[in-house]
């Protein structure tokens, strides 16, 4: 269900208690193909600490039967930022890393496509010809710089924050429905 605000930008409906876990839940569960153009951009997001992709696109000249294309020579990628002193950390990482690149044709944005304040989404931006893998590298470097260490943050996520998601969704549940 969507809705939409005063200036006709259309919102996912979500419900009050809808939060980003089951977002969480969700990408570190389904199984994500990535365009090759963004595979070191989105594992190097993935590799930050409290950062969960969402979905991405390369750019594609031929638009047709894709699901939300970005243009050739363009290319996104969405991102999810837990609220903790570590994920505002890489968020910051991520912004300064654009800005270094390339400030003129890559931007990082707040993309809220829900009617919930509770599940803000981020997107990565780049347009005409913008190199995702010198963003990659930048984020590389500014980990190193501000040290961010990446050494297990996959693993902690697939093992071990899943499973809290996991959790969470399932106390919300039970809260909802108490005979389950």
């Amino acid at each position: 269900m969507t809705s939409r605000d005063r200036e006709g930008r259309t919102y996912e409906k979500v419900s009050a208690e809808r939060t980003r876990e089951e977002l969480i839940y969700a990408v570190l569960s389904l199984p994500v193909e990535c365009d090759i153009r963004m595979k070191t951009l989105v594992e190097t997001l993935n590799d930050l600490p409290d950062v969960y992709t969402c979905s991405s696109c390369g750019g594609h000249s031929d638009e047709k039967d894709r699901e939300n294309p970005a243009p050739e020579g363009c290319f996104y990628v969405q991102f999810i930022v837990e609220p903790t002193e570590a994920g505002f950390l890489s968020l910051g990482i991520i912004d300064l890393a654009a800005r270094n690149v390339d400030c003129e044709r890559l931007s990082v944005q707040v993309l809220n496509t829900t009617d919930s304040p509770r599940l803000v989404i981020f997107h990565m931006l780049g347009r005409d010809g913008a190199d995702p893998d010198a963003v990659a590298g930048e984020i590389r470097s500014l980990c190193r710089k501000w040290n961010v260490s990446s050494r297990g943050v996959r693993e902690q996520k697939e093992n071990v924050r899943k499973k809290k998601a996991f959790k969470k969704i399932t106390h919300s549940l039970r809260r909802k429905d108490p005979g389950r």
